[in-house]
């Protein structure tokens, strides 16, 4: 179970703590940290919520006592892009946020490079396929066609992992 729980949410987590902290490093050692004491404590621990909802309190609650630690408290919450309540509601709404751009990232690595590219820049990026095919010296026909492909690719790995 620890490995699975690793394994599904270890990129989401470290995007929420680079979310707070705005330190991408930092970031990762707090989940690491918090992936360790995790292993550490399995025996006693008592989970009285999902899985996901206590791995994200559990880095939020990595992320304070990291600032504490540090001796600059308010100035790193001060610091910190996360700047809306903490309640259990927004805070799974916040967790769902990280885990659907994780799985977007995840479904785009199966579009080939250039469909990719194509792909992000119009649906990330918001340009028309006009500006696309100017931009990358195609035309508007292969902007189409490389939509096209990069939608069905999607859809095809979307139904995959359900």
């Amino acid at each position: 179970m620890f490995k699975e729980a690793f394994m599904t949410y270890y990129v989401p987590l470290c995007n929420y703590a680079n979310a707070l902290l705005n330190d991408k490093l930092l970031a990762e050692d707090v989940v690491q940290d918090m992936f360790l004491h995790l292993w550490k404590n399995n025996e006693s621990l008592t989970i009285n919520s999902t899985l996901k909802s206590f791995l994200f309190t559990s880095v939020k609650n990595k992320v304070y006592e990291n600032a504490r630690s540090r001796k600059s408290y308010q100035r790193a919450l001060d610091s910190y892009k996360y700047k809306h309540s903490t309640g259990t509601a927004d805070l799974s709404a916040e967790s769902d946020k990280y885990m659907s751009m994780e799985r977007l990232s995840s479904l785009l690595r199966h579009l080939p490079p250039k469909c990719r590219n194509v792909f992000a820049l119009n649906k990330l990026n918001g340009l028309t396929y006009t500006e696309i095919a100017q931009s990358e010296g195609i035309s508007v026909k292969t902007v189409e066609n490389h939509m096209i492909k990069a939608l069905k690719i999607l859809r095809t790995e979307y139904l995959k992992k359900g």
